[in-house]
């Protein structure tokens, strides 16, 4: 497998331990909060990687358009497009609101189209329809009894609100791919690319605290129960090695929509791991779903 495609297929397992670990400590911290200590982290480690392997933080011969298109692309996956991903997994649980981020490589797919001039074949369409399929019939499933707490069905409306953050995930998601695409092809490295997301997703998110007057209440969710040592340690997996490993997929796949469709492949690895951990119950349903959904994947992806 090419080494792009390679890359993408571990950033989405990192992506997959990561959202697993993020929805535990999400019981008792704001996603906005936790999407702060996330950024602020994963920023830190991608800075000292840059320095240690090209002693320069900033890229060579950037250019003003590039650092535009970066600073969009940070703000819309990660600042609003992960906070929308932690409020997805607290509303659905992890399953479904990963699986809904199987809509991303849709909405990649169609913007490569239109912005990047990227090719879109009958093989494309039919594996968008199929993915999307999956993604319908996963969150058109009643919930039994949660895993963990035992309690009843959701309500229909955190249904509905947990189904429209994850698909506002998908959507940012997949504009701040094209947007990196679009970065790195006039120079900026994938490390480079990563550690400037990160951080400008950080201080848009500081920037958003402050205007919000929630400064205060989310520095006390980060520090009560060690909550910034367990945040950071599962950005460590999640967010350092996922995103610096998906900006090198990005960079070197095909197209968008393929790089996109492989790190959407998370659900493969999410379902049986939330299953283990007792965070969600596998059920028959949902296996179906995430089976249709990669069959969607593998008709984007083949060539």
């Amino acid at each position: 497998m090419p080494i792009g495609e390679s890359f993408a297929l571990a950033a989405a397992l990192c992506w997959a331990i990561g959202s697993v670990l993020f929805a535990r400590i999400g019981r008792t911290v704001s996603p906005a909060a936790m999407n702060l200590m996330k950024c602020l982290t994963a920023a830190t480690l991608l800075l000292v990687a840059r320095v240690a392997l090209s002693s320069s933080i900033a890229p060579l011969h950037v250019t003003s358009a590039s650092a535009l298109l970066l600073a969009a692309s940070a703000v819309i996956g990660l600042t609003v497009g992960d906070t929308a991903y932690f409020e997805a997994m607290a509303r659905i649980g992890v399953p479904r609101a990963i699986l809904l981020l199987s809509a991303a490589p849709v909405f990649a797919t169609i913007g490569g189209a239109l912005l990047l001039d990227e090719r879109v074949t009958p093989r494309t369409i039919a594996g968008i329809a199929v993915t999307l399929a999956g993604i319908g019939l996963a969150v058109t499933s009643r919930d039994e009894r949660d895993a963990t707490t035992g309690e009843s069905d959701r309500p229909r409306a955190e249904l509905r609100a947990g189904v429209g953050y994850g698909l506002l995930a998908a959507l940012c998601q997949a504009a701040g791919s094209l947007l990196s695409r679009r970065a790195m092809a006039d120079g900026i490295d994938p490390l480079a690319a990563a550690a400037g997301r990160v951080g400008i997703g950080a201080v848009a998110l500081i920037a958003s605290a402050l205007l919000l007057g929630r400064a205060r209440q989310w520095s006390r969710e980060i520090a009560d129960d060690l909550a910034w040592a367990k945040i950071a340690a599962a950005s460590v997996i999640g967010t350092f090695a996922g995103i610096w490993m998906a900006q090198i997929a990005l960079a070197r796949s095909a197209s968008t929509g393929v790089a996109t469709t492989l790190l959407a492949t998370s659900p493969i690895f999410a379902l049986p791991l939330a299953h283990f951990v007792g965070h969600e119950r596998v059920r028959a349903r949902g296996v179906l779903a995430t089976i249709v959904a990669v069959t969607g994947v593998a008709l984007l992806t083949l060539r």
